[in-house]
């Protein structure tokens, strides 16, 4: 992890990279409860970068669920939490585990701030099915327990995601995309590192493209498009190879009011096609909408 990454996230993973489209999230009271989400340190069998991505990809899925959700203001810690790490100013903590092995492999643990366990949270898995079950189910029992810290439900229309197997694969993406984001090469990185890294960024942006491409709702893709634009940001080579799943996506989207359709705009200046991007700009403008202006501008300043 780059110094300067460890601050918490108070916005999805895809935000900053799509050149934050302030008018996709909700707007927070000042006075908002705040809840802190964060993943415990793993005891027990090692695992590979998939279990990883599940564990640290779950305070990130929890807190954009209580982002699109509630009315809290919900921030997620980039690493683990270790016993003597302090953490930041809250009104509820959510701690989050996952097991490598067993029937009831997620666990979170919901807490005021004082510390005193509001309750806890088991939830058993035996595959992927099971797993996206178990995900799905989690957002309203910990909105549930921050009930009485004063959280209250919302809807959101935007916030509609996968189900079962898609929606374990939209957790572990969530963290690899911060992975893109975060994890930056050193200037003095060796030929094998480089190589790595671009394996390794050509495997995030290959699962999250299929997971884009395989699902209707408009949160797999914009993570996609959001490691993608982050990708490009750190100058990665492997960002072209990525461009037919990427149009796939684009050119589904037709309803300027289809999220999608606005980061369209983004994603094929990205790919070279300023003529195609700037005709959405056009009808984007028609909304009226002065944050979605800004956000145009900053858009046409890709290049």
């Amino acid at each position: 992890m780059t110094p300067g990454r460890a601050e918490p996230i108070g916005a999805p993973v895809w935000f900053a990279p799509l050149r934050a489209p302030s008018w996709l999230v909700p707007r927070v009271r000042e006075d908002a409860v705040r809840v802190v989400f964060c993943a415990e340190a793993w005891t027990g069998q090692p695992v590979g970068g998939a279990g990883r991505d599940l564990r640290l990809g779950l305070p990130l899925y929890l807190a954009e669920a209580a982002l699109f959700g509630t009315d809290a203001r919900p921030v997620a810690l980039r690493r683990p939490l270790g016993s003597r790490d302090a953490l930041p100013e809250a009104h509820v903590v959510v701690r989050s585990a996952v097991s490598p092995g067993g029937t009831r492999p997620i666990r979170v643990r919901v807490s005021d701030l004082h510390g005193a366990r509001v309750t806890e949270i088991a939830r058993e898995a035996t595959d992927e099915a099971t797993l996206g079950a178990a995900l799905e189910g989690l957002p309203r029992a910990v909105a549930e327990a921050a009930s009485r810290a004063g959280v209250r439900p919302v809807w959101d229309s935007l916030y509609a995601l996968p189900g079962e197997r898609a929606l374990a694969s939209y957790v572990r993406g969530s963290h690899a995309c911060l992975r893109v984001i975060d994890e930056a090469l050193p200037a003095s990185a060796d030929a094998e590192a480089i190589a790595g890294r671009r394996a390794d960024v050509r495997s995030v942006l290959t699962s999250l493209g299929t997971l884009a491409t395989s699902t209707h709702e408009p949160l797999p893709a914009l993570l996609f498009f959001g490691a993608l634009l982050a990708a490009r940001d750190a100058g990665s080579r492997v960002v072209g190879e990525f461009r037919m799943p990427a149009s796939v996506r684009c050119t589904a989207a037709t309803d300027p009011f289809d999220p999608v359709f606005a980061m369209a705009a983004l994603v094929l200046r990205v790919f070279g096609d300023l003529e195609a991007s700037e005709r959405r700009i056009e009808r984007l403008r028609e909304t009226g909408d002065p944050s979605m202006r800004r956000w145009l501008a900053r858009v046409q300043a890709v290049t």
